[in-house]
């Protein structure tokens, strides 16, 4: 299945009809998130299927997943990768989702190593929408290659308070990926950026395989030549 198909399609989802999938619906979600493939094969991640969460950016929804890792670096975007291929799986099969940043399970298995949380379930209302309902940042102020397809794709990726904190500077034979530094009250208020350069590295990556191009990336650090931007990594 083409997951590029739904990267213009997707809507964040936040209304559902409380009808639970059955457990049969649950572990075959559970297979298809192995099969997504990771940013970062070396950094493991694990994910547990909830009924109940409770946080400042709270959904009612039938089942939420929960992603934990084991406090490694690279946890947050390998979970912003993989969680966000399975946003695009639901979108192509008519099932709602979104991201909750500020959510956590109230279970008592909970830790302190969960990174994110994914409310999903039958929608109430439409779960798809046309790309001219995006509310995004215009390309140019995202990128120096306005025409770069995959550059496109990255600007319909969601983020945490719609932030969209990325910038992609081509150079040479490689893309630069700087990310947004976030200032006080934001910085107080959300610190899911990474997860958030995870979601757009995804749609970078479905957006390569698409148009035939290879997809690398190097994660690097630094203040790089962006103002108010730290470097985050290099594709190639």
């Amino acid at each position: 299945m083409d997951l590029f198909e739904a990267i213009n399609k997707r809507k964040s989802c936040r209304s559902y009809t409380g009808q639970p999938f059955d457990q049969g619906r649950l572990d075959e979600f559970r297979k298809i998130i192995d099969c997504f493939k990771p940013l970062y094969p070396d950094v493991p991640l694990e994910y547990r299927f909830v009924t109940e969460t409770e946080g400042l950016f709270k959904v009612e929804a039938p089942h939420y997943l929960i992603v934990s890792g084991q406090g490694k670096e690279g946890e947050p975007e390998n979970a912003g990768f993989i969680g966000e291929q399975l946003i695009l799986w639901f979108d192509r099969h008519d099932i709602g989702s979104v991201w909750l940043g500020k959510t956590r399970d109230v279970q008592r298995n909970r830790t302190g190593k969960d990174i994110i949380t994914i409310a999903f379930g039958q929608p109430q209302g439409e779960v798809h929408r046309d790309e001219s309902e995006f509310k995004r940042k215009s390309i140019d102020e995202i990128t120096n290659a306005p025409d770069d397809p995959c550059v496109q794709a990255v600007r319909l990726a969601p983020s945490g308070m719609n932030l969209q904190p990325w910038y992609l500077e081509k150079a040479d034979n490689k893309t630069l990926l700087y990310e947004q530094v976030l200032k006080p009250p934001v910085s107080l208020a959300y610190r899911k950026t990474a997860v958030d350069m995870g979601i757009a590295l995804c749609h970078y990556a479905l957006a390569c395989r698409r148009f035939g191009k290879p997809f690398s990336f190097e994660r690097q650090s630094g203040l790089g030549d962006k103002r108010g931007y730290r470097l985050f990594g290099a594709l190639s």
